[in-house]
């Protein structure tokens, strides 16, 4: 069975390298202690988290098309999400 926390941390550390390892380290901990041995449950992305990653697809040249399928998306709910104002901060 893989550790979800294993993978997790590693790709903390991937996307922060200026961390020392020593703060992953305490990271970890902290995560293991709050919630080691405990059944939770992990949501999918929201909506807002495809609508970002669509948007990535889309400003990386990928036809629209193929941007709303590497999204994650219907075709049907990938136009509904474009059509939706969202806030950019």
């Amino acid at each position: 069975m893989a550790d979800l926390i294993d993978d997790v941390i590693r790709m903390f550390a991937e996307a922060a390298p200026a961390l020392k390892p020593d703060d992953v380290l305490r990271i970890e901990q902290r995560i293991r202690a709050t919630w080691g041995g405990e059944q939770v449950y992990i949501g999918k992305r929201s909506a807002q988290g495809k609508v970002l990653r669509l948007a990535d697809e889309l400003r990386e040249g990928v036809p629209l098309a193929q941007a709303i399928s590497n999204a994650g998306l219907t075709t049907r709910t990938g136009y509904r999400l474009l059509s939706r104002r969202w806030r950019v901060r």
